[in-house]
């Protein structure tokens, strides 16, 4: 009959076609590590809940003996927990973080297959999750997000996404929330890209894996390497190409910053410490249209060069290698390099954990090193004695409490950098993780931006400019765990604010005003704080143009100042 001869044809060939796929798949396991994307893959495994029991979300959960509900942990508090299903779905990815300048409120921002999650975790305990900005284009398991200037940048595997952007004060105004957001504006200079960071001093971002943008001539907006393609974000609505940095090959991330360790020949650059996937590469980028590069180093057991971050005195960089888990049969490993000499980083020591979990994103805050190694979950190291080559593992929380296997699942970011302590990580089958470390981490005014951006608004009242609150951090930062220069560098800080032309041109000046017009006593806090931001308004000293926008602010002050009811009855 017409509907049995298909259905013969189809038994016959059913061996062969199973017998191809299972080729097939031998194949791709075996040259797994070389083709495909370094690693970061969702691995079958389910969410790690014992008989992959179905997540909620959770509040506070303390670690007690051990453990916060299913969740082994140690020094690692559950503030709270929200499962995908209620913030989005699909599977999880990067993860990063942004404090509102104006209201202080903390914003988890969870990259996901399909969109961002912009959830507020200002009250850990209590997550608000606001709402989703959907992909560009389609899903991808891979999401890169930074900030800079309250815009939140995306990148994306997915073909054809390009970096989106999105205005992050929008989420002060969310009154029914959730809300499926749109993008405020969208670049084009690249097609799709792996990973992305951001220099906030310098105002540029670095995509790493891009590929170009074919419509697009090279030189004049994409770059044909995979290699570092650099956009200017410092009008933040509106990213413009800068260049390219490919000289030695793909980058899979890198961090950049202005380098202040004590390499003095470099000193004072911008500086990009690449993982190019087999080697650390550094590279001079101050000129974005000629980057010059310091050194190529590779290094031994090598698996694959994943990401890395410094320590806050520049002295060091810690290096997660993806594959060496799963290639080289090794427990997790953390590489500490010595980068005192640009020119000639070797790496100090290697750090082994205590699991055989795959290692991904690391990041330094402080004398602590928050690590996501995928099924061991987060780890918590003390990085104080990396000058020496010692780290120690002080506290972790297991996002997938089954198994630590060098598989692709788990926690795949984490962001630390939150005034208040906040830890977010993400879960690739899970889902939003705010935890809240107990290692004594500094927070609020002893954490050392938090310090700095205080001093900023209570000299200048003006929320810092980024060159000046990355310089006057650094001075406390690069102290590390020695409390004693901590506190010598606070105390020298203060004093340099108070001493500095910005305060004795306006905060002094208005204090020695007020003292000559009205001996018999000095204004409130509130009225004095209004007069000083009247004289200071747009003044940073430095910029072009400063002098003469003081000299303006104070004729116009001045005038105001003695026509005021006040002076004309002391002064008639």
């Amino acid at each position: 009959m017409p509907v049995s001869t298909p259905a013969r044809k189809f038994k016959r060939n059913v061996r062969p076609v199973s017998l191809a796929l299972a080729l097939l798949c031998a194949a791709l396991l075996a040259t797994w590590p070389t083709v495909a994307h370094e690693g970061e893959h969702h691995s079958p495994g389910g969410n790690g809940q014992p008989n992959d029991a179905p997540l909620a979300a959770m509040s506070f959960t303390p670690c007690v003996d051990g453990s916060a509900a299913t969740f082994p942990c140690h020094n690692v508090d559950l503030a709270s927990f929200l499962p995908l299903a209620e913030i989005g779905g699909g599977t999880a990815n990067d993860v990063w973080g942004w404090t509102d300048p104006q209201t202080g409120r903390e914003y988890a921002l969870l990259g996901r297959s399909n969109g961002v999650s912009f959830v507020d975790i200002t009250t850990p305990e209590q997550p608000l999750y606001l709402g989703n900005l959907p992909t560009h284009t389609v899903e991808s398991l891979w999401r890169g997000l930074k900030v800079y200037r309250n815009h939140l940048y995306v990148l994306s595997e997915a073909a054809g996404h390009g970096l989106q952007v999105f205005d992050l004060t929008r989420l002060r105004n969310v009154t029914s929330p959730p809300v499926n957001f749109t993008e405020t504006a969208h670049y084009a200079g690249f097609t799709s890209a792996h990973t992305l960071a951001v220099n906030e001093e310098t105002g540029f971002a670095y995509a790493a894996g891009t590929q170009p943008n074919a419509s697009l001539p090279q030189g004049a907006g994409t770059c044909t390497g995979r290699g570092l393609h650099v956009v200017n974000l410092q009008n933040p609505s509106a990213p413009a190409f800068a260049g390219c940095v490919d000289a030695d090959g793909y980058t899979h991330e890198t961090q950049c910053v202005v380098y202040r360790g004590p390499d003095s020949e470099h000193r004072g650059r911008e500086i990009c410490f690449n993982s190019n996937e087999d080697t650390l590469t550094i590279v001079d980028v101050t000129d974005k249209t000629k980057p010059e590069q310091l050194s190529r180093t590779d290094y031994e057991g090598r698996g694959y060069t994943h990401q890395g971050w410094l320590t806050g005195d520049h002295r060091n960089f810690l290096l997660d290698d993806e594959l060496d888990e799963r290639n080289l049969g090794m427990n997790t490993r953390t590489f500490v390099w010595d980068v005192t000499d640009l020119d000639a980083p070797s790496v100090r020591a290697v750090h082994q954990g205590v699991s055989t979990a795959i290692d991904h994103n690391l990041y330094v805050r402080g004398r602590f090193a928050f690590e996501s190694n995928y099924r061991s979950g987060l780890r918590v190291l003390d990085a104080s004695g990396a000058g020496s080559g010692q780290l120690s593992e002080v506290a972790f929380f297991d996002v997938y409490p089954v198994d630590d296997q060098p598989m692709f699942n788990g926690s795949w970011s984490n962001y630390p950098f939150f005034a208040s302590g906040t830890v977010v990580a993400s879960g690739i089958e899970q889902g939003l993780f705010v935890l809240r470390p107990r290692v004594g981490m500094e927070v609020r005014i002893d954490y050392a931006p938090f310090f700095v951006r205080q001093h900023y608004q209570d000299f200048f009242n003006r929320d810092p400019d980024e060159a000046g609150l990355g310089f006057w951090t650094h001075e406390i930062a690069a102290c590390v765990a020695d409390a004693a220069c901590t506190d010598d560098r606070r105390t020298a800080v203060s004093a340099a604010f108070f001493l500095s032309i910005e305060f004795q041109q306006t905060g002094y000046f208005l204090h020695r005003l007020h003292a000559s017009t009205f001996p018999a006593g000095l204004p409130r806090f509130q009225k004095f704080v209004t007069d000083l931001r009247s004289l200071g308004a747009g003044v940073v000293v430095g910029q072009t143009g400063w002098e003469a926008k003081l000299a303006e602010n104070r004729h116009v002050f001045l005038r105001e100042w003695v026509a005021r009811p006040e002076f004309v009855a002391e002064h008639p």
